[in-house]
């Protein structure tokens, strides 16, 4: 009988012992993928025409496939760890399989901590199985990765952020030479976009959006972005449901963007079809609504995303109007840099968003917003942007750009 209470107690230290080891054997002191995330306007074009083809062409119960490149599932991957987790991925494709290596700082540890996976992801008749997992030096048991996989994928599909994604998927190809992703679309998108905003990001949104709705109604025909937003953010520095200044210049900084636009919240939000409404005014900087539009769509991206997305999703625009519309522009560019700024400052630290909210407060000329633009180059075709500039990434593109930084890094409303 003395064995037993020996052997409960032997049980009982092996755990923390066991998980211990564990640790060690998962957590490492360096990255084994460290990627930077380097996007182009080509890599943008790419994912809009694939994302614009479904859009158009695909129908609730059409079963639809779409196909990418090897490099840039690969770039995505990458792109996703660095913009949710801080990491690196890498994704290297062969014939029916493809090995995933991702790479994620361990918040928190001193010195820096990672957790580096890799993991084999096999081609079967429905969705890919994970084959050969490891963390750092701890190979997973595929009997464990069995297990634990469906209650992945059961946690996820709780959500309908992603359980209409889940749903959609039937087939998932994979060759050295394309990624193949078969599914069959039933709609949801309404369910999707309302899941990523919780209860408090909608009551801040409405508040913005019914104060914009007065305001509005004082407005000429054409307003000035300059009067639209400091009262916006008065409002958040007087409001006692501040204690978040991050998230209130968000929710301020979106309703901003959707009204330059001329865009109703309910694309995003059904239920902002019962909000009030402003009036639809012309919102302009410097005289001009393109301006208006490039900041605020700038200052959106960057505040609720990634800053090198916001860059470039800017810069494809510009290479766009090269082509068939109003030509390439340093000064919408300059307007998309100064929004950048302005969205990154709005979220930086709580410190940053209150003193931006200050700023903002106490009042703005369209000056504190659109750096010295008159001298720029803009509706250049794309022959006379070659002629001109050589292209993006030669030594007088680079000195535009560096004029433009220095400019926008001037504004007031940022320092």
């Amino acid at each position: 009988m003395r064995k037993l209470p020996l052997f409960i107690i032997a049980l009982l230290s092996a755990i923390p012992l066991t998980l211990a080891a564990a640790l060690f054997l998962a957590i490492e002191d360096r990255p084994r993928v460290d990627r930077q995330v380097i996007l182009t306007p080509e890599h943008i074009g790419r994912a809009k025409q694939i994302v614009d083809e479904h859009r158009f062409w695909v129908h609730p119960g059409m079963l639809a496939a779409f196909r990418v490149t090897p490099a840039d599932a690969d770039l995505a991957a990458n792109y996703l760890a660095h913009r949710f987790a801080k990491g690196s991925a890498q994704v290297a494709f062969a014939d029916q399989n493809a090995v995933v290596r991702l790479s994620l700082p361990v918040f928190g540890t001193s010195p820096s901590s990672y957790l580096n996976l890799e993991a084999t992801l096999v081609e079967t008749t429905g969705l890919p199985q994970l084959q050969s997992v490891h963390i750092g030096k701890l190979a997973l048991p595929d009997a464990l990765t069995d297990m634990l996989v469906p209650q992945l994928v059961r946690w996820l599909r709780s959500s309908p952020e992603y359980r209409t994604g889940f749903d959609a998927l039937r087939l998932v190809k994979m060759s050295p030479d394309e990624l193949s992703i078969y599914y069959r679309w039933e709609g949801g998108l309404t369910e999707v976009r309302a899941a990523v905003i919780d209860e408090e990001e909608r009551k801040r949104l409405l508040r913005y959006q019914s104060l914009l709705a007065t305001n509005s109604r004082q407005y000429g025909a054409s307003v000035r972005l300059a009067e639209v937003l400091p009262p916006l953010v008065s409002f958040a520095i007087g409001n006692p449901e501040n204690a978040n200044a991050r998230a209130e210049n968000r929710a301020a900084i979106l309703v901003t963007t959707f009204y330059v636009l001329g865009i109703s919240l309910e694309q995003i939000l059904p239920e902002a079809a019962g909000w009030p409404r402003p009036v639809h005014r012309t919102v302009t900087v410097d005289g001009r609504d393109d301006f208006a539009k490039h900041f605020m769509v700038s200052a959106a991206i960057a505040a609720y995303a990634d800053t090198a997305l916001s860059d470039v999703i800017g810069l494809y625009k510009e290479i766009e109007d090269s082509r068939s519309g109003s030509g390439f522009s340093f000064n919408d560019i300059a307007a998309d840099r100064a929004g950048t700024r302005l969205g990154e400052k709005a979220v930086a630290s709580e410190a940053s968003a209150q003193q931006l909210q200050y700023r903002i407060a106490s009042g703005l000329q369209d000056s504190d917003l659109m750096p010295p633009w008159s001298d720029l180059p803009e509706f250049m075709s794309e022959a006379e942007f070659k002629r001109r500039f050589g292209g993006i990434g030669t030594p007088a593109y680079r000195k535009m750009m560096q004029t433009i930084e220095q400019r926008v890094a001037a504004l007031r409303v940022l320092n």
